[in-house]
């Protein structure tokens, strides 16, 4: 019996030390939201008084000694007291309405890794937090951030252990504080801090942890986030691709002549580029790609594959339920002169009652003109599956009857980081009783992102409106671009847009009234199905 109780005891006390045992990925995990939380948060800090990618360097190996809770917050408890005192914030509190769906410091709180001594010192620090300008990060006039100050790690192509932390926690806490859509992401953001820890420590050589950069990025589900390497410039074939019944299938030209040259066609089906199996290899590469909604991260994967540095391919592909190997060239994107194709229509006449707007080539100049020759039309097509020009107001003066809210934004809160501010409504249009008088009809596709989402609901504040097509590339709010560890560039959406409604339209994408998918079919046909579907409610 004495023996089972003296076994028992020390099972009891074996088990408390295990419980006490913290492992390095969790102490990795402290330390990074401690650099972040002290960075934006703490007055001293936030001055840049401190060298404070040193200031980690310096305390990692003692958090990765640490063993227990006590051990662990001593550290932190020291670092805290060596940064000097923080004066009683006057003007931290507010009853302003702030969106706060981003915000999370209840890491600050837990007791299960933390002493009482810190969780109070942490708490004192967010209720007394800096309210100056920011050392490290400051906000443009649209309201997104500017990240400034940073060292430039120029010859850290492949950083040694400690900086691809550094790089990793740095981004993360970005992420964090200032990122408009963190709360949308498939992954919990704190889930994806553990995950790649580990992933980031291990990384064995240059490739590896590039890939677990875009990795990193991709996770935000974001459109707009993207990473560049530095790399050699990449060669492009002259087509578009889909995703069209989960199949990468052509379904437009970047350049007509040089896609006829190449032997490429409507509705083609991709199947490999040279070896390469290409649905197979979407599989593998979907989770280096960032995209924010399923079918455009397909799409993404698809254009990342068919990307590469030589000037030529063999694409097998299917075509009228045959399969061909066709040798194809890559080509300059410039060399495609896309954006500036002298062929390219601005607006035609449909027939005696509908009138077509392609929105690509339109400028503020031609808008009053367009509207004049469109007068007598009954039925206006708009056409914003493309990349506009900031022209919406200028449209939205011969639409509108009255000025209406289109758009409610949210913007970091550089007075409380991880908190956002909301501004006032977006509006467009003007008093007006001679605006356009018929209906109005929007077409939008995967390829309608960033403004031309934007646009589109500016535009559906139109006195009689219709948007058809399909799922739009949920990308919307200004574009930060910042560095990463290796002087790589990275990007983000910068603002959060919303309806007035605050329906989102990030991930989602813009409200659409009638779906309408191309079809391989139909793009074999050489028809437009989204613009044959205008057409025909036009008539109605």
């Amino acid at each position: 019996m004495k023996k089972t109780f003296l076994l028992l005891i020390c099972f009891s006390f074996n088990c408390l030390i295990a419980q006490q045992e913290i492992s390095d990925t969790k102490k990795l995990a402290t330390i990074a939201k401690i650099y972040g939380f002290l960075k934006y948060y703490h007055p001293e800090v936030g001055k840049g008084k401190y060298d404070w990618d040193n200031e980690f360097i310096k305390y990692l190996p003692q958090v990765l000694e640490a063993n227990d809770k006590e051990s662990l917050s001593k550290i932190y408890n020291n670092w805290i007291n060596s940064l000097g005192k923080i004066e009683k914030c006057k003007n931290c509190d507010s009853d302003q309405l702030l969106f706060d769906k981003n915000f999370n410091l209840s890491w600050t709180q837990d007791s299960e890794i933390f002493n009482i001594e810190l969780t109070s010192k942490l708490k004192y620090i967010e209720e007394n937090r800096f309210q100056g300008e920011n050392f490290y990060v400051t906000t443009e006039p649209v309201g997104t951030i500017k990240v400034t100050n940073e060292p430039v790690y120029q010859n850290f192509s492949y950083p040694s252990e400690e900086y691809r932390l550094l790089g990793l926690f740095k981004y993360w806490n970005i992420i964090e504080y200032f990122y408009p859509y963190k709360y949308l992401t498939d992954q919990k953001w704190d889930s994806v801090l553990t995950e790649m820890i580990p992933k980031f420590r291990s990384a064995f050589n240059k490739d590896e942890y590039q890939s677990l950069v875009k990795e990193l990025i991709a996770k935000l589900d974001d459109t707009h986030a993207w990473v560049s390497f530095n790399a050699e410039k990449v060669k492009y074939l002259p087509i578009k691709i889909s995703n069209i019944d989960n199949k990468a299938v052509v379904s437009g030209f970047y350049n007509d002549s040089l896609a006829k040259v190449n032997n490429l066609k409507l509705g083609d089906i991709l199947l490999k580029i040279n070896d390469i199996n290409i649905p197979e290899e979407t599989e593998k590469k979907s989770k280096y790609i960032s995209g924010s909604n399923t079918n455009i991260k397909i799409r993404q994967t698809y254009n990342e594959i068919l990307l590469g540095k030589d000037s030529s391919a063999t694409l097998t592909i299917e075509r009228n339920n045959e399969i061909e190997k066709i040798k194809v060239n890559r080509y300059n994107f410039d060399d495609f002169k896309y954006w500036d194709n002298p062929t390219t229509i601005k607006t035609k006449s449909i027939n005696e009652t509908i009138g077509y707007i392609n929105m690509a080539s339109v400028k503020g100049a031609d808008v009053s003109n367009i509207f004049k020759s469109f007068e007598n039309k009954k039925v206006l097509i708009i056409d914003l599956r493309n990349y506009p020009a900031f022209i919406y107001k200028l449209f939205s003066k011969y639409l509108n009857s009255e000025k209406r809210d289109f758009s409610k934004i949210y913007s970091p809160n550089m007075d409380y980081p991880g908190m956002f501010r909301y501004k006032e409504n977006l509006q467009t249009g003007i008093k007006n009783s001679k605006n356009f008088k018929g209906k109005i009809i929007l077409l939008v596709n995967d390829e309608s992102i960033s403004r031309s989402e934007f646009t589109a609901m500016a535009l559906q504040t139109a006195d009689d409106v219709i948007t058809i097509g399909n799922q739009t590339a949920g990308a919307d709010g200004d574009v930060v671009i910042f560095e990463y560890i290796g002087g790589y560039k990275t990007a983000i959406s910068g603002n959060g847009i919303l309806y007035p409604d605050k329906t989102e339209t990030q991930r989602k994408g813009i409200k659409i009234d009638i779906k309408i998918k191309p079809t391989i079919e139909g793009l074999k046909q050489g028809r437009d199905e989204i613009l044959d579907k205008a057409i025909e409610l036009g008539s109605e």
